[in-house]
């Protein structure tokens, strides 16, 4: 089956480390229903198909009004069999919602919240530009679960500056107090056009040493595993069962419709994305109709879709399965990828055990230099 995402843009303010599409500001009725009723007709003129899993990201889809979410949850029902068991999961920022909107979520047949939490040291919130604060975060978990959410996901953001081993340990200790289903951990990009970007091209961003991030993640891995947490991506841990369907289907070349400003799809090995900005894909769908949504697309060559493969394939912690991989894409990865295997196998990044090629704990540190040889 299919998987779906919708983006939603709105966010109160940019915070400093954001390189997402959004469209700041207070989402104020009107421009919520004109967005909605472009994606409405974006998704109608999209021929029906069936899909097991629904991404709400954004932005702040937890900014879009509960009735709105519902009309949208709706269509998207009829129009791809979106039926229980399906994982319907919305990012939601800690000071959105309160216990009601919690349960008028879970109501309307949202059934995994990713908290968008990041820190839980309010001075790296004020530095992040975040409007919460950690008892907010604290907070909102508690209400999820009352109100019925047994799939939560905490996203957390390592190597901000001035990182610490005691400050990352505190954040960490009150994440597993939560007893989140799900850990998502983002180590902190500061590059093109966000405030750190500028910062760092200025000369004026301390960043923390890549040692201490290493030492970091390695003991991250080790205390989330030991709490029932298991690595199962290089930035995603999970309690048994709670793994993420819809993520799995970026690193199983699964096809995945991509809806709204800036939204990315992927089918039959062809790539496509929306149109940037949100007056530009409020008006062409305005316009022109829902196909005119599509800024652009591109078929991947069969070398790029064995090399993504490979690539998405590598950051799972299972790895990939090298019978399986030759009979889908007709092509052994250790015969066709000799010479550029040759080396990240003689530094100890990969290995084969138990006929599967995947990364040595060293070589998940060092993924980039592994990924370098399929991209």
């Amino acid at each position: 089956m299919i998987g779906l995402y919708v983006h939603i843009p709105f966010c109160e303010v940019k915070c400093t480390y954001c390189h997402f599409a959004i469209s700041p500001g207070p989402a104020i009725e009107d421009r919520q229903e004109r967005y909605l009723l472009a994606l409405l007709a974006e998704i109608e003129g999209t021929p029906p198909a069936a899909a097991d899993t629904l991404y709400f990201g954004g932005g702040t889809p937890s900014l879009l009004t509960l009735p709105r979410l519902t009309r949208l949850l709706h269509k998207m029902r009829e129009r791809f069999s979106l039926d229980p068991p399906a994982e319907i999961t919305l990012e939601a920022n800690p000071k959105d919602l309160d216990l009601e909107g919690y349960r008028a979520l879970r109501q309307a047949g949202v059934n995994r919240l990713s908290l968008g939490v990041q820190s839980f040291d309010d001075a790296v919130l004020a530095e992040m530009g975040r409007r919460h604060s950690a008892a907010d975060s604290q907070a909102a978990a508690a209400d999820a679960r009352q109100a019925g959410f047994a799939n939560l996901s905490l996203d957390l953001i390592l190597g901000w500056p001035g990182e610490t081993p005691e400050r990352w340990r505190q954040t960490i200790d009150v994440a597993l107090a939560l007893a989140p289903a799900h850990v998502s951990l983002y180590l902190l990009e500061a590059e093109g056009k966000t405030v750190l970007g500028h910062r760092q091209r200025q000369g004026r961003l301390a960043l923390p040493a890549d040692d201490l991030l290493a030492d970091l993640y390695r003991q991250t891995v080790d205390r989330l595993g030991r709490a029932g947490l298991s690595r199962y991506e290089i930035a995603n841990f999970a309690r048994p069962g709670f793994e993420s369907r819809h993520n799995g289907k970026y690193w199983d070349d699964a096809p995945v419709l991509g809806f709204g400003m800036a939204a990315h799809g992927y089918a039959d090995g062809v790539r496509y994305w929306n149109r940037e900005g949100f007056g530009g894909y409020c008006r062409a769908v305005e316009t022109a109709g829902a196909a005119a949504a599509r800024a652009g697309e591109r078929r991947l060559t069969p070398e790029e879709r064995v090399g993504e493969a490979l690539f998405t394939g590598l950051r799972r912690a299972a790895g990939i399965d090298l019978v399986r991989f030759r009979e889908r894409y007709g092509v052994d990865p250790l015969d066709s990828y000799r010479v550029q295997l040759g080396d990240v196998f003689r530094a100890e990044l990969v290995e084969v055990r138990e006929g599967a090629l995947r990364l040595t704990p060293r070589g998940v540190l060092l993924s980039n230099e592994v990924f370098r040889a399929f991209v």
